[in-house]
């Protein structure tokens, strides 16, 4: 039984350290953007998810072991919001920044 406990805390702790990581990925990129971009794709505010994806990073930290058990469904939520902006947000925004146009016409030729 200690060996399947053990084998659980390393699951959990791997777990916790993607969520965080995929987190701070969310919430770094997030910065790169300009507010117009969120706007010309309709997609709230840069400032909406700043604070959003920051939430669910500091979520993310807190939820790293030895804490993680007590606010798993809270870091659960924070990973959504994560999740939301790398699948659905930030192809619309990378598509309409100018800076990527610009590089991929460049590849282009």
């Amino acid at each position: 039984m200690e060996i399947i406990a053990g084998l659980q805390r390393i699951v959990f702790l791997a777990l916790s350290v993607a969520a965080f990581g995929l987190q701070l990925w969310a919430f770094i990129d997030c910065l790169r953007y300009k507010d117009e971009n969120y706007r010309a794709v309709d997609k709230q505010s840069k400032k909406f998810w700043v604070i959003l994806l920051g939430i669910g990073l500091a979520l993310a930290l807190i939820a790293l072991p030895p804490m993680g058990m007590r606010i798993i469904f809270l870091n659960l939520i924070a990973l959504v919001a994560g999740i939301v902006y790398l699948t659905d947000v930030r192809p619309k925004i990378k598509a309409v920044d100018p800076r990527n146009r610009s590089r991929n016409r460049n590849h282009r030729r």
